[in-house]
């Protein structure tokens, strides 16, 4: 097998489904015009491909691995960017259709020569979010999506079920962060999680003294918690 033949191979599922769409314009000069099942394909690929890399990122700087939590993690992303993020970059197809086989074809280029490299890729869709989605601050975005109670009730939860080998503390944790719609119970238990105070960690769940910690980091976090409403409704 070919060195390019390998590298196509191993490249993720909507790179790949990109490069078979474009391999039919191979020839053209210029940017070719498409026709809207092409141009609603590339711009769903697009919003995949973000979307998963995103996923990527968070599972690869909080060290998630279980299949079950990745999956939950990109429903999640699904959620909360389809509705604000992609929809910037929707408005911009509308107004500029050769867009989506400029960043189509600048994707799959780059991904072949980059070969997993994680440090370009973030760069990379750095520069696809401010150019593209004029998106200009990605940290705000990366901050926005980590913040966001969803996202850290799942990075909660993959740090508990690795550390956590006691199940009926570990069911009792995931129904409290799963009923916690303001996202401040994981940085309750984590106080205790990441000194390793499990004991002590149990005792406030068994008795039920985390909901007075939970009030006190609540008022503590009331500006992050207006920020995040905030962003949600712009």
């Amino acid at each position: 097998m070919s060195i390019a033949v390998m590298e196509v191979a191993q490249l993720n599922p909507y790179t790949k489904a990109m490069l078979n769409c474009l391999q039919q314009f191979e020839g053209c000069e210029g940017t070719p015009t498409l026709d809207d099942t092409n141009s609603q394909f590339l711009a769903n690929m697009i919003q995949g491909r973000f979307l998963q890399y995103l996923a990527n990122r968070i599972c690869r700087n909080y060290d998630i691995t279980g299949k079950d939590l990745e999956k939950r993690l990109t429903m999640s992303l699904t959620r909360i960017l389809s509705d604000k993020f992609f929809a910037v970059f929707r408005e911009k197809v509308k107004e500029k259709p050769e867009i989506v086989y400029i960043l189509a074809k600048k994707i799959t280029e780059h991904e072949i020569s980059c070969r997993n490299d994680s440090t370009r890729l973030d760069v990379f869709f750095r520069n696809i979010s401010q150019k593209y989605f004029k998106y200009q601050n990605f940290k705000i975005i990366m901050r926005w999506i980590d913040t966001n109670p969803e996202i850290e009730r799942i990075v909660f939860l993959s740090k508990v079920q690795k550390r956590i080998k006691d199940s009926s503390l570990l069911k009792a944790l995931m129904y409290i962060v799963q009923n916690d719609k303001d996202g401040i119970t994981p940085s309750v238990f984590n106080r205790y999680l990441n000194k390793n105070k499990l004991d002590r960690l149990k005792s406030i769940v068994k008795n039920g003294d985390w909901q007075i910690e939970a009030l006190f980091v609540q008022q503590q976090n009331a500006k992050l918690i207006n920020w995040r409403n905030y962003m949600n409704s712009i």
